[in-house]
């Protein structure tokens, strides 16, 4: 089929982006373009889109980028085109990039030119109640994504005047990682480099030796010193060490000092990477 060739419909998107809600799943009317019409919101045509992860029914606004997802749309069209053959498009808005999906399954630049605009799936008959995949998989790119689904029969062009808006985020940092940036950042210089070191270098007492920060790989060496100690004897055992109790070194720290609830933090993080 071929698009209407118009600018009416970038204008309106480019418009209404500032009005989206985060709502799912969101029932929108349909608006309409056509060549000779321009475009209208009078329609009877209604979507209603919709994102969850795949496999389960709960609907969701954000994800993360190994999260697999699954968005779908149902189709309402005018009574008069049930059973006509239509396309599908699908745009994908992620400031500043527009996007369209292709034959293919990829998303691809589109520059707003309907000349340009290509069906994702063609030749779709219409139904009373069309349920259509928009994209399922893995959306690697974070940010917020302003959805818009439409689709051409006839020399008509229908699509969603607003958008599924949902976030792709950044997955969290796990404990384990969590508590190596606490290692690096405090624990390492105020405590092993300060006091840890002093006795425990050189054929030290734990199952692996600590090193100084002569050596490059200090902090990923003391660390897993310090994570293998946890494994083998677990948190209240280190912190008893610290602050005397059972240490041949005596007491490093004061109990309620903010190092030593630097330290229960870090043990604390350790604990919840092995749970």
């Amino acid at each position: 089929m071929k698009f209407v060739q118009s600018l009416s419909l970038i204008i309106f998107l480019m418009a209404s982006t500032c009005t989206f809600a985060q709502v799912s799943p969101r029932e929108a009317n349909g608006a309409r373009n056509t060549a000779a019409e321009g475009t209208r919101v009078d329609t009877n045509v209604s979507f209603s889109l919709r994102m969850s992860l795949t496999g389960e029914k709960l609907l969701r606004t954000s994800a993360t980028p190994g999260d697999s997802i699954s968005i779908r749309a149902t189709i309402h069209p005018e009574i008069a085109d049930i059973g006509k053959l239509a396309d599908i498009i699908l745009v994908d808005f992620l400031p500043p990039v527009l996007g369209m999906r292709n034959s293919d399954g990829n998303f691809v630049s589109w520059n707003g030119s309907l000349r340009r605009l290509v069906p994702y799936l063609e030749g779709i008959a219409l139904e009373e109640e069309l349920d259509v995949e928009v994209f399922s998989g893995q959306l690697g790119a974070t940010g917020n994504h302003r959805i818009f689904v439409g689709f051409l029969v006839d020399d008509a062009l229908y699509f969603t005047p607003t958008a599924l808006r949902f976030d792709i985020e950044e997955a969290p940092a796990s404990s384990l990682e969590l508590a190596q940036a606490l290692f690096n950042s405090t624990i390492s210089p105020t405590i092993v480099q300060s006091k840890c070191i002093v006795c425990h270098v050189n054929n030290g007492e734990f199952p692996e030796n600590m090193v100084t920060t002569t050596d490059q790989d200090h902090l990923d060496r003391n660390f897993n010193v310090f994570k293998l100690l946890h494994a083998l004897s677990g948190t209240d055992f280190i912190l008893d060490k610290s602050i005397g109790l059972g240490h041949g070194g005596g007491a490093q720290l004061i109990s309620g000092s903010t190092e030593y609830n630097n330290l229960q933090e870090f043990l604390d993080l350790l604990d919840q990477a092995g749970e």
